[in-house]
């Protein structure tokens, strides 16, 4: 069996530099927070809470999930007429954007992925890894408590096991 070729990588790589692309997705990602903040700002779910059918609806998931999708699709309107945005450019966001609020409330709604996909979840904020960080204390202070009379911590030339809290935390870690 003949090894496949890996010639066109490198142009496989390349056209994902596309800049114009990525700040669509970058905006599409952004938009289900500022819509978020327009709502509040307008008080919108209160607003809606008092229309007689859509208030029964506008406190579950799928209402707010609708909330979410009118309004960012309210916003990319708005940056298409009013900003002069492209239109498939602001759909595209758009598309983004209702594809993270879904996301979300199907993460929230399906136990086996509550789990998994936590750190993507809109509702709950990205609460992601930092470059494997998992927590815990990273640092060595030595006896910082202990007054040597001249305000000065008796700092140990180095640090002793027994001192080293969190070690197993971020191995791969250099706070330093």
């Amino acid at each position: 069996m003949k090894m496949p070729k890996l010639g066109g990588f490198t142009g496989f790589v390349k056209k994902h530099m596309d800049m114009s692309a990525l700040g669509v997705v970058l905006a599409g990602l952004a938009l289900p927070s500022v819509a978020l903040m327009v709502a509040d700002r307008v008080n919108l779910t209160n607003q809606l809470a008092r229309v007689p059918l859509v208030g029964n609806y506008i406190s579950t998931e799928i209402g707010q999930l609708g909330l979410g999708v009118l309004t960012t699709s309210a916003l990319a309107y708005a940056a298409v007429n009013f900003a002069g945005v492209n239109e498939k450019t602001a759909i595209a966001a758009n598309m983004t954007a209702i594809g993270v609020l879904t996301a979300g409330v199907l993460v929230s709604r399906v136990p086996q992925l509550t789990a998994y996909f936590q750190s993507v979840s809109p509702i709950n904020g990205y609460r992601g890894s930092i470059a494997g960080y998992r927590g815990g204390y990273l640092g060595y202070l030595g006896n910082v408590h202990a007054d040597s009379g001249m305000g000065e911590a008796e700092l140990l030339p180095a640090p002793q096991g027994e001192q080293l809290f969190g070690m197993g935390a971020a191995p791969r870690v250099n706070v330093f």
